[in-house]
C-alpha cells in the first residue's frame, strides 16, 4: 500500500498521529520518543487491513482512532505494571489533585456491584467539576446536590441495551472526567424537564434514558465543551463515515483539515475537478460553484448526522 505516489500523504498522517499520540486525551502527555513508536505502529497497523490506499481522509481518520486506542492502551498498561496510577499524566492539568486507581474502580462484584473502598475517593474528584457545570447551566444549591448524586448512581447503571456500565467505558483515568460530565449535562436537562422548562422546546427528550440510549437522539444532548476531542476529526468522521461520499470526505479533508489546498488551487487543479465529476473545459466560474455547492453538501451532512 505505501508507495512514492502516496509519501507526502501518509507523512501528513503520521505527523498528525503522533500529535494524537502525544495527547491522546486531556490529562495525558506520552514522550516524544514513545508517541513517534506508537504513531509508525497504529500506521503500520491500519495499512495491513487494505489492498488499494483508501483515500487520505479515510486512511487519516482511521489511523488517529487507532492511534488514540493504542495510546490509551498502552498508558494503563505502563500504569498498571509500575502501580503508578499519575504516570503520564500532564502535570499542567490541574482540574483536580491527583488521578484513582482505575482498575480498582471498574472492579466488579456479581453479587456485591462496584464496591471498591476507591470510590470513596471519587466524589471529592468529580464534585468540584459537576457543581461548576450545574452552575453555568442554573441549578444551584440543594438542586445541584441532588443532581450530582444521581450522576454517581448513573455512572455503574447498567445500559439496557450493552449490559454494560459507564463506568467500563475509560482506558485511563482522565477519561472518567468528559464521561461524567456528559452525564452531568443530560441530567441536567432531565432536570429542567422535570420542572416544565423544556415543555414543547425542540430537543426535550422524555427522560434521560431516552436522551442517552436512544441511539438517534442522543448525542443531539451531549455537551461537547466537556470533552475537548468530540469535535477531533477523527470522531466526525466516525459518526460520519457513512454519510459523506469518499469524494465528498476529500473535499472537506483537503480544505479544513490539512488545509493542504484552497478553493481557487482546487478549481486550477484539472486532475481533481475530473474527478469531482465536473467535465473539461467548464469555466472557473462554473467549478467554482460547483466545489462550492459540493462542500456546503458535504457540511450540510456532517451538521445532520452529528446533530449540532
Amino acid at each position: 500500500m505505501v508507495n512514492e505516489l502516496h509519501k507526502d500523504q501518509l507523512d501528513r498522517c503520521w505527523n498528525s498521529c503522533w500529535q494524537r499520540a502525544r495527547r491522546p486525551v486531556e490529562g495525558v502527555i506520552i514522550s516524544e520518543e514513545q508517541a513517534s513508536v506508537l504513531a509508525e505502529q497504529s500506521i503500520r497497523n491500519l495499512s495491513i487491513d487494505y489492498v488499494d490506499f483508501p483515500g487520505e481522509a479515510e486512511f487519516t481518520a482511521k489511523a488517529l482512532l487507532e492511534t488514540v486506542s493504542a495510546t490509551l492502551q498502552s498508558v494503563a498498561a505502563q500504569r498498571r505494571v509500575s502501580s503508578d496510577h499519575q504516570l503520564h499524566h500532564d502535570p499542567a492539568d490541574k482540574r483536580y489533585e491527583r488521578n484513582l486507581d482505575l482498575d480498582r474502580l471498574q472492579r466488579h462484584d456479581s453479587e456485591r456491584g462496584f464496591h471498591d473502598k476507591e470510590w470513596n475517593k471519587l466524589p471529592p474528584v468529580l464534585k468540584p467539576l459537576a457543581l461548576a457545570t450545574l452552575n453555568r447551566k442554573g441549578i444551584k444549591g440543594p438542586d445541584a446536590e441532588d443532581v450530582f448524586v444521581e450522576t454517581l448512581a448513573e455512572l455503574v447503571r447498567e445500559r439496557e441495551g450493552s449490559g454494560r456500565s459507564p463506568i467500563l467505558d475509560p482506558t485511563v483515568f482522565e477519561e472518567i472526567i468528559p464521561l461524567h460530565i456528559r452525564i452531568v449535562s443530560f441530567r441536567a436537562i432531565d432536570w429542567f424537564r422535570r420542572r416544565g422548562s423544556l415543555k414543547n422546546q425542540p430537543n426535550s427528550g422524555s427522560s434521560y434514558e431516552e436522551l442517552t440510549e436512544n441511539p438517534d437522539r442522543a448525542i443531539q444532548f451531549e455537551d461537547h465543551s466537556a470533552d475537548p476531542q468530540a469535535h477531533t476529526f477523527a470522531n466526525i468522521y466516525k459518526q460520519c463515515e457513512e454519510a459523506l461520499s469518499k469524494d465528498e470526505w476529500e473535499l472537506i479533508f483537503i480544505l479544513y483539515v490539512n488545509q493542504t489546498a484552497t478553493i481557487q488551487d482546487l478549481i486550477a487543479d484539472d486532475e481533481f475537478c475530473t474527478r469531482m465529476g465536473m467535465k473539461p473545459g467548464i469555466s472557473g466560474s462554473t467549478r467554482r460553484r460547483i466545489l462550492a455547492d459540493l462542500v456546503e453538501q458535504a457540511l450540510e451532512k456532517i451538521r445532520e448526522n452529528m446533530k449540532f
